[in-house]
């Protein structure tokens, strides 16, 4: 272990420090706290989504459970048993015992005491239609007896979608509570039904303040939403997905299941975060900061001054050590500077009194040594370079990396072009795959503030212009264009022809030209010759412009439209029998 230090330099050692002295505790006991806080507030959570779940079964179970009570008073009624068992003569003998009925009998305060409709379905032929009781075959006819029918028990409760209500006027969802009446010895079947007054259930339910979605659900079938619609079919793990939690609970009333999902969408990690932020404020500045800053101010200490001895060791030659300046601090390190110090002393004087005219010849060799190496050198094949590159991009392919191979190959399009200087002249097409290769890394550059699109008619790609200008207008157009614009930016290169002429444009969107620049560019244009050129810096443009005059015998034109703020075109025109083709 001290073997593996001992060749690890000093800032990597201070980084293993970090991480295991600083890092890592911090992590763990920083986790260890979040998950905490995390737990205690995921249980708060489910806990009040259990309460919200249990409110709203109590609501609907008092409801239920109150409906049933008050059918059972009926159906334990004798005298309305009696009364539904009697033969009448007519209708009106019927209607004449039904209002002395009704209004002496228990049976009215019963029904008077509910805002839900009673009806008594009896199997009594000599019973008229009226608002308590009508015929049993009535019954039949809806789809909620057949149901209750297959339920097989004495009473139930009942709940289906009614499709053919309108939503505006009628009740789409149905509560019934369905309770045989075969209490007492009787001449025919009779049949109790209690509506549910759904929306009263449902104004009851969503009294609740509550901000979570709420679902009661039969199979398929929502009954009762909150931030949702009753619907016919719903698919409730396509609804559970949506949301990160949810309480689920099952009531069970008289044959019948009622699902009760209660989501909430979001632990709100960042409302948790927020609230405990002094907390993680304190620990971040005393478990983190403080050592760190410490730590950081040790390794400075320790580092830069080992730093000026490494560079003073690292010196070429023996002459030019130079002793250290300032020496601070009163430790270990202080006292190795002192005594570099002292030997530097020494080293000198042994230099300027023994060696002096011999290091001078040395010197001279050793220059004219350079100068022969460099001259090699010079001589090196450019194709090493190109190499050299391919090797970087096949190697960032099978390592995956497809977006460094692609940045590496538009690179050695590029420096291809630079070096490759046995021939001056190059076709549009090549040209234009240098303006691609140029813009695609500028891309990485300037982000989403470069877009480019380069337009290069077919019949166009094989004139030979000088290499590298097109491309010098293009960067132009990045450094003075998009560059100078902090929104972003388009750069156009189109070559197309046009009567007899071959143009080629640079456009760009970025922060124009005022018309005194361009008048001092056009007549700099004008005027440009290889001894203007000498004497001055920046002269790319004019490079670039000089090259095309000479190549075309100054049949070329160049005019430049500009507006501030709005970008720059720059548009070049040569005589089509000026240029040569590529064979």
């Amino acid at each position: 272990m001290t073997k593996f230090l001992n060749n690890l330099k000093l800032h990597n050692k201070f980084v293993i420090m970090y991480v295991f002295c600083v890092i890592i505790p911090l992590v763990l006991t920083d986790a260890i706290v979040f998950f905490s806080i995390y737990e205690q507030e995921y249980n708060n959570r489910m806990y009040e989504l259990e309460n919200v779940a249990n409110k709203y079964i109590s609501t609907i179970e008092s409801t239920v459970v109150y409906n049933a009570r008050i059918a059972r008073a009926i159906c334990e009624n004798e005298e309305l048993n009696h009364f539904l068992d009697q033969r009448f003569e007519s209708k009106s003998d019927f209607f004449i015992k039904y209002y002395d009925f009704v209004s002496k009998s228990f049976f009215k305060s019963l029904v008077s005491a509910r805002s839900d409709q009673v009806t008594i379905f009896v199997d009594n032929p000599s019973i008229a239609d009226s608002v308590y009781f009508k015929h049993m075959y009535k019954a039949a006819k809806g789809d909620w007896y057949q149901e209750f029918k297959e339920m097989e028990r004495n009473d139930a409760l009942i709940i289906f979608y009614d499709e053919s209500a309108d939503p505006l006027t009628e009740r789409v969802n149905t509560f019934y509570y369905v309770r045989k009446m075969h209490l007492y010895d009787s001449t025919c079947d009779k049949l109790l039904r209690i509506d549910i007054n759904s929306s009263e259930l449902r104004s009851q339910l969503l009294r609740f303040s509550s901000e979570y979605p709420m679902y009661v659900c039969n199979g398929n079938y929502v009954v009762f939403a909150r931030f949702g619609e009753d619907v016919q079919n719903i698919d409730i793990a396509k609804v559970e997905k949506e949301h990160k939690f949810e309480v689920h609970k099952v009531y069970s009333a008289f044959g019948t299941d009622l699902d009760i999902y209660v989501f909430s969408d979001e632990l709100l990690i960042s409302s948790i975060i927020m609230s405990k932020l002094w907390i993680i404020l304190l620990l971040l500045v005393f478990t983190l900061i403080v050592p760190i800053l410490l730590m950081t101010t040790i390794e400075k200490s320790l580092s830069s001054r080992i730093l000026k001895l490494e560079t003073a060791f690292n010196g070429d030659q023996a002459d030019k050590f130079q002793p250290i300046s300032a020496v601070e601090g009163n430790d270990e390190i202080s006292t190795l500077m002192e005594n570099y110090n002292n030997i530097v002393s020494v080293n000198h004087s042994l230099i300027n009194t023994l060696y002096k005219d011999k290091l001078r010849e040395q010197e001279t060799d050793l220059l004219r040594k350079n100068a022969e190496l460099l001259a090699l050198q010079s001589q090196i094949n450019p194709h090493f370079l190109f190499n050299s590159l391919e090797s970087i991009r096949m190697h960032s392919i099978l390592k995956g990396e497809e977006e460094t191979a692609e940045m590496v190959e538009k690179l050695a399009v590029m420096t291809r072009q630079n070096v490759e200087w046995g021939n001056d002249l190059v076709t549009i097409k090549k040209e234009s795959e240098s303006i691609e290769a140029y813009l695609y890394l500028q891309s990485y550059r300037f982000g989403d503030r470069l877009s480019f699109h380069i337009d290069v008619e077919k019949d166009c790609e094989n004139y030979l212009i000088p290499k590298l200008t097109l491309v010098t207008f293009v960067e132009n157009a990045c450094v003075h264009g998009i560059e100078s614009k902090s929104s972003a930016g388009w750069i156009f290169v189109r070559v197309y022809k046009q009567e007899n002429d071959l143009c080629m444009e640079v456009e760009d969107t970025g922060g124009g030209m005022s018309e005194e620049e361009i008048k001092s560019l056009l007549d700099s244009i004008d005027a440009v010759s290889i001894d203007v050129i000498k004497g001055k810096k920046h002269v790319g443009i004019l490079n670039a412009c000089l090259r095309l005059k000479i190549h075309t015998d100054e049949n070329v034109s160049f005019s430049i439209d500009s507006e501030v703020g709005v970008g720059v075109c720059v548009l070049i025109r040569i005589p089509k029998d000026k240029l040569r083709k590529s064979e």
